[in-house]
Formats: C-alpha cells, sequence, structure tokens
C-alpha cells in the first residue's frame, strides 16, 4: 500500500486524486498544507509528493516540481491570470485564459502520471485522459486537416495514451468517415430518440430509466398517448423547420417490454409522425432482452421497417446472469437470436460486458465463444462502469469485481478476437468509473456499423429525446455542444407534464435550430 501527502487548497486536487487511484487503487491519500511541517518519521512506502509548480521542494522524496522552465512560466501565467480574477479585475481574452488553465492542468496530470509510472512500473492505456467522448479529439484535429500520424503523436505526448490506443482512436475515427464521409455536416440534420422506460427487470449494473412491469401494466396505455402526442409535436417541428432525419433509435428500458399490440401502435404512430420514415438512414429497436422477444413482437418490428435490431446476452455464465438480475438464460439467447435472424433482419447486435461479478478469462472465452457460433453482424464490447445509482455500485459489498489488471487482460483478448472475426472497431466511449481505466467498443462487420451510434458519440448532431427519461441534445457545427434538455424518467410525471415538456422542448429546439442554421 502507497501513502501520499500533498497540497491542499489545490486546483485539481480531485483529478489528482483520480490519476493516483488507478495506479494503485488501495492507495491512502493524504493532503497537508505545504506550509506545515510533516512528521520526521514516515511510514515504509510513504510519498511526500509536495506539488509545488515554480520550485523545488528540498521535503520531497517524490516531487512533482521538476518541469521545464517553459512550463513553469504557462502555470506562472495562469497563476497570474487567476489572481487577477480573484481580485475582480476583468478578464481580456476568456478563450485564451481557458486554454491556458487547460494547459497547466495537463502539465500537472503528465508529472503525476509520469511519476507514478515510473514508481509502480504500471501503465495507464488512456493515459492522463478523462474525457468519455475521446474520439472528439480526434476529430477536432482532422477538421483542422492534421494527418492521422501526427495526431497519434500528439495524443502520446499530451495525454500519454498508450501507442495502442492512440492507433485505436486514429483507426475508428478513418473508419467513421468512410462509413459518414458527411460526418462533420450531420448537424444539419437531427436524429431521433425513443425510451420507453419499463423492464421485466432491472439489471444490477444498469441506470437507465426502466420501471416494473407492474408499473408498466398501471401506466403503458397513458404512456403511449403521451407519447403519441410528443410524436406529432416533435414531427411537425421537424417538418417546419425541413430538417432531414439521420436515424431512429428505440430504447430504453426495454422497447420489447411492450406488448405486441402496444409495440405495434407506437412503432405506426412513430413512423407516422416523424418525416421521412423511408428515407431514414437506420432505424433501431433496441429488443435487448431476450426473454422479451418473441415472435408476435419480431412480426411487428420486421412490419414497420426496423433494420438494425440487438440481442444482448451480457454473459452465457447462467450464474452471472442470475446475479446481475437478467431474465434470462443462456439457451435463451440462441433461440432468439436464430428467431431474429429467420425473420429477415440483416444487422443484428449483441452486447458483452467485461468485468461482471465473478467471471474469470475462461468464462468471458466461453461468451465470446457461443457468440462466435451465431456470428451476429456487430458486437459491442462494455467494460462494466459504477454508475452511481447502479445496484452493483450501491451495494460493493456482496459483488465479487474482477480486479482491473485481470479485466484489461479480458479486454486484450476479446480485441483480438473480434479483429481475427473481421469486426472492425467503429466507435468508443469511456465511462467515469469503469473497471480498469477501460473503455467500451463498438465493433462491426464491414456495412453494419451503427449511423446512430457514431453521430451521438461523436456528437455530430442534435438528438431529439422522445419518451421517458430521453434526453435531447443541442449540437452546432464543428461538434460543438451547447446544451441537453431531460423528459421526466418516471412514466407518471412523464404523462402528468407532457403538455409541459412539449412546449419547453420546443422552445429550445427553435432556439437551438436559430442558432445552427
Amino acid at each position: 500500500m502507497l501513502m501520499f501527502a500533498a497540497a491542499t487548497g489545490f486546483e485539481w486536487r480531485e483529478e489528482i486524486e483520480r490519476l493516483l487511484l488507478l495506479f494503485d487503487e488501495d492507495l491512502v491519500l493524504r493532503w497537508s498544507d505545504l506550509a506545515a511541517e510533516l512528521p520526521t518519521e514516515q511510514p515504509e512506502n510513504y510519498y511526500d509528493m509536495q506539488i509545488q509548480l515554480n520550485s523545488d521542494s528540498s521535503k520531497a522524496i517524490v516531487t512533482l516540481a521538476e518541469l521545464k522552465t517553459a512550463d513553469r512560466e504557462v502555470i506562472a501565467n495562469y497563476r497570474a491570470q487567476a489572481q487577477r480574477k480573484s481580485n475582480d479585475k476583468p478578464e481580456a481574452d476568456e478563450t485564451a485564459d481557458k486554454a491556458q488553465r487547460r494547459q497547466g492542468k495537463q502539465l500537472v496530470l503528465r508529472a503525476v502520471h509520469d511519476v507514478m509510472e515510473q514508481l509502480t512500473g504500471k501503465c495507464q492505456p488512456w493515459g492522463i485522459l478523462t474525457g468519455i467522448r475521446p474520439l472528439k479529439l480526434v476529430h477536432s484535429r482532422l477538421e483542422q486537416g492534421q494527418p492521422l500520424t501526427q495526431i497519434e503523436q500528439d495524443l502520446q505526448k499530451e495525454y500519454r495514451i498508450t501507442p495502442e490506443r492512440a492507433a485505436l482512436l486514429t483507426a475508428i475515427a478513418d473508419r467513421q468517415l468512410t462509413v459518414l464521409p458527411d460526418l462533420y455536416q450531420l448537424y444539419k440534420e437531427a436524429s431521433v430518440y425513443v425510451g420507453i422506460p419499463f423492464c421485466p427487470t432491472h439489471c444490477a449494473y444498469c441506470t437507465f430509466p426502466a420501471y416494473s412491469m407492474i408499473e408498466k401494466r398501471a401506466y403503458a396505455a397513458d404512456f403511449l398517448r403521451a407519447l403519441d402526442y410528443e410524436f406529432q409535436q416533435m414531427g411537425d417541428f421537424l417538418a417546419r423547420h425541413a430538417i432531414r432525419v439521420t436515424s431512429v433509435y428505440v430504447g430504453g428500458g426495454t422497447p420489447t417490454a411492450l406488448d405486441a399490440p402496444e409495440l405495434d401502435w407506437m412503432l405506426a404512430s412513430l413512423r407516422k409522425n416523424i418525416p421521412g420514415a423511408d428515407s431514414w438512414r437506420e432505424f433501431t429497436v433496441e429488443a435487448g432482452r431476450p426473454d422479451t422477444i418473441t415472435p408476435d413482437r419480431v412480426e411487428v418490428m420486421r412490419k414497420h421497417g426496423v433494420g438494425r435490431i440487438s440481442v444482448n446476452p451480457q454473459t452465457f455464465k447462467a450464474e452471472t446472469l442470475k446475479e446481475i438480475g437478467r431474465g434470462h438464460t443462456p439457451d435463451i439467447v440462441d433461440r432468439r437470436f436464430h428467431l431474429v435472424k429467420e425473420a429477415g433482419f440483416s444487422n443484428i447486435n449483441m452486447d458483452i460486458i467485461l468485468g461482471l461479478p465473478g467471471e474469470d478469462l475462461d468464462d468471458v472465452a466461453n461468451t465470446r465463444s457461443r457468440i462466435e457460433a451465431l456470428r451476429p453482424d456487430a458486437v459491442t464490447v462494455h467494460t462494466l462502469s459504477f454508475k452511481r445509482t447502479a445496484v452493483v455500485n450501491r451495494e460493493k459489498g456482496r459483488f465479487e469485481i474482477p480486479h482491473s489488471e485481470l479485466v484489461r487482460l479480458m479486454m486484450e483478448e476479446t480485441q483480438a478476437w473480434a479483429a481475427g472475426l473481421g469486426y472492425n472497431p467503429y466507435y468508443v466511449y469511456r465511462q467515469r468509473d469503469i473497471l480498469g481505466n477501460l473503455e467500451n467498443i463498438g465493433y462491426a462487420l464491414p456495412g453494419k456499423e451503427s449511423v446512430y451510434n457514431i453521430a451521438i458519440m461523436e456528437e455530430r448532431q442534435c438528438i431529439i429525446g422522445l419518451g421517458g427519461g430521453a434526453s435531447t441534445k443541442f449540437v452546432a457545427a464543428g461538434g460543438k455542444s451547447f446544451g441537453r434538455h431531460g423528459n421526466p424518467r418516471e412514466p407518471k410525471a412523464y404523462v402528468e407534464t407532457i403538455d409541459e415538456v412539449v412546449q419547453k422542448k420546443l422552445q429550445l429546439l427553435d432556439e437551438a435550430w436559430a442558432r445552427i442554421e
């Protein structure tokens, strides 16, 4: 176990703590005042990291003060600007100030990273990068005309990303532009997300809106009527502004928690009210729970022109499925996949999760083997993350979570497996408290990549969220996000406030589209 002391009152304390803990999950952190005298006798493996940015510290065993003169000047300039602000003096150039602040933060985090890497002998695949959408760094530089080779080098130097992850990012960016040559122009269009907030059970890792089937029976009819009204109003907005719809994604919850007549009515209303149904580039339904995929529901989706569907096992280990609250067995996944395939769906995705409680390399290998036998068109590989309200986070003590190093091996083996089967990585995103500081990656056979996933992950267009818990995201040219607006998560609240919800969203959309146009 390592112990550290560092200066209090430091602006990037939270970011430094997160980075330190990535290197050692059992790290004990102690923050102290730089001016205070540290005890003369230190425990074994105690490291005094006094974070001083402009002078060395004779007390420090490991110091972060050893920065180049040019780096010290950058931070000194930032500190001077911060001091001027604290004295209520106006700032002449806020953009320059923001860039200066970002550069100063990167310098400090790089210093912490390099010290810890040398100290522990451990490597962080994503270096100091904390953003959940790392590809935005690549696309912004591509738009500026930088070549991919230079971008790879810069990512390694500036963010300490490993060569493998830097190459992954540039390969995915290149693939995305092959799939969507007009990616940087998509802000002129919009995609639609529909949230159906019902699910047979609530999975231990999930924080999406997912209310029980008991609540569904109580609210489904009213919810669908409210959703139909929202479809009408948003469809009128899209038609009025002549906005082309790129893709439509029906998620949740579990959309196929609706029974066949309900699903039929909802999809018919969606196609009727959202313009250009016959020209949408993609129409997806997240039928993620195999226990909800039945012949009548499959026929409804086929009838309404759904082109892409998900059948998500997460794992093929029966004990894990039971522990995390999934309502199916491994054999059900096989049968439901064949049902969908035989119905004529030509783009089927399957999700798996690495790092599930109690699983080891052999369990993940077995899941991959079962998926390989089915040969879906796409595979999305998630790494378990500890979302704030998820059961697996709130009740950590009762779950046997694999160690980060083991999860990294799971990811390495899975990436090699996907490449060997001809699946190309085509989108990647990260989450704040993700195991092993890893990532989630979407893989697909050539031509089977999800348009919606690319557009939303790279934040290249407005996503208009309809239904329970759905979020509307506003995006302008250059991938510049300028806000979001969420619908109520709880079905009863959504139904009771639908007029207010719609009017507020229409106001925000009118304002946003005036800015985009």
